[in-house]
């Protein structure tokens, strides 16, 4: 397979958020495995849907589902190292967008991995894909303007 360049302009990243990566998280060599590190891009993404004040599930049992993640580490990640999610959405189109987040060191600022989360919005009770909500695409929609 070959390896897709993940590239997102700086202006997209509107939210972040530091993690410690914690003993469990890591395999036998002292790095964080795959799965753990899907799994602090949930944690990243939930963050920022929670600030944005979108529910994983609402009242009319609709919420927001990944279908794709693309993943691309570029540095090893060890125990006990603090790392910043910095967490982004592409332009949203009427039932999904992406969400981008950017993981770098706290201590060199290096990027160590970078990630793009296709999401959909889903209704449960209906069991299929959705329009989004307006309340929902004027949270997540990226505000234009740059400092």
């Amino acid at each position: 397979m070959s390896k897709q360049e993940l590239v997102f302009e700086d202006y997209l990243f509107v939210f972040e958020t530091v993690m410690r990566v914690r003993h469990t998280e890591i395999d036998l060599g002292q790095h964080v495995t795959i799965e753990s590190l899907t799994a602090l891009l949930s944690e990243a993404r939930l963050r920022f849907l929670h600030a944005k004040g979108i529910k994983e599930i609402n009242s009319d049992n609709q919420g927001l589902i990944i279908d794709t993640l693309q993943l691309v580490i570029l540095s090893r990640i060890r125990v006990c190292e603090e790392l910043l999610f910095e967490v982004g959405v592409e332009p949203i189109y009427d039932n999904g967008g992406s969400i981008v987040i950017k993981i770098t060191r706290m201590h060199t600022g290096e990027v160590v991995a970078k990630a793009r989360q296709h999401f959909r919005n889903y209704d449960f009770n209906l069991n299929k894909v959705i329009k989004l909500d307006n309340t929902t695409k004027e949270a997540l929609y990226p505000h234009l303007f740059r400092l």
